[in-house]
């Protein structure tokens, strides 16, 4: 996995120092809000083009433009109100469920406009799993947790399928050793890591293409959050996987590639190492470097 360089260490640690009243954020004029950075990639998973969101006459997104990459982390950081947790939810069309929301653009997976019409909101999030903030184990079993979605979808034939299904997500997850044997309790009795690590389970055992992270280790401690970490990079090589969060070191620790959002503008996208060692736009640097955010 990355590591945050050193030198970027040292100037965060620096920047705090800066009085508030020395710094003030730049304004985005409408003529530099055009994304700094090469937002494809050869071998693109998700393609979003022109995408803007509206929570009623209000704009949240604008015009952001990001391909997800086959087998990658892509990581999404920005302060918070940017808009990177709204853009996330379009990828699935979890922005649906909003009345007030509407959604433009043109969000592509494997070449399929997934806002088409006839387009099935529920099979899609079957292909696009998600993983929230807070872990949202359903009040059943742990087997019960895991089984929910292959039982749903028709996924297993018999019991037995069902059972290696729900095995091996669990060990996917890496959560088997620690369930094993109690699997017949309730989800919600487990640590709040292990939790996380169920609904990550829960996402998986329905075969998604891509796989998406809300702040998924806001709320734990940081050895689960290691775990998490660690797992991310082991399922990257089965899954494309597009995290928000708001720790910058762990955009560098887990991600290949990371998009800057700010006030509803992607305004920056690159090689994670690049972004972290080398931004090329301003208010990338000053929030990297923790002049704001």
């Amino acid at each position: 996995m990355n590591t945050i360089p050193g030198d970027i260490e040292m100037r965060a640690g620096e920047a705090d120092v800066i009085p508030a009243d020395e710094f003030e954020v730049p304004e985005i004029s409408q003529d530099s809000r055009e994304t700094v950075g090469d937002y494809t990639v050869p071998d693109p998973k998700m393609v979003m083009r022109r995408v803007n969101v509206y929570y009623g006459e209000k704009q949240a997104i604008r015009e952001v433009s990001l391909d997800m990459g086959t087998n990658e982390v892509l990581a999404m950081i920005g302060p918070s109100g940017c808009g990177k947790s709204t853009f996330l939810r379009c990828l699935n069309r979890m922005n649906d469920t909003i009345p007030a929301c509407r959604v433009t653009g043109e969000l592509l997976l494997d070449g399929e406009n997934i806002y088409g019409k006839g387009v099935d909101e529920v099979l899609l999030r079957a292909r696009v799993g998600m993983v929230f903030q807070k872990p949202n184990p359903f009040p059943k079993s742990v087997f019960e947790n895991v089984a929910y979605g292959p039982r749903l979808h028709g996924l297993a034939k018999d019991a037995t399928e069902l059972e290696e299904i729900v095995v091996t997500s669990l060990k996917k997850a890496a959560l088997w050793n620690e369930v094993k044997d109690i699997l017949e309790q309730p989800g919600t009795g487990l640590s709040g890591g292990q939790q996380q690590r169920l609904c990550i389970a829960r996402a998986i055992s329905i075969n998604p293409e891509v796989i998406l992270m809300d702040e998924p280790c806001s709320a734990l401690d940081p050895i689960s959050t290691a775990k998490i970490e660690e797992l991310m990079d082991e399922l990257r090589e089965q899954y494309s996987i597009g995290i928000v969060t708001h720790s910058m070191q762990q955009a560098a620790r887990v991600s290949q590639r990371t998009a800057y959002f700010h006030l509803g503008d992607l305004i920056e996208v690159g090689e994670t190492d690049q972004m972290f060692t080398a931004p090329r736009h301003p208010l990338t640097e000053a929030y990297i470097t923790g002049r704001f955010g």
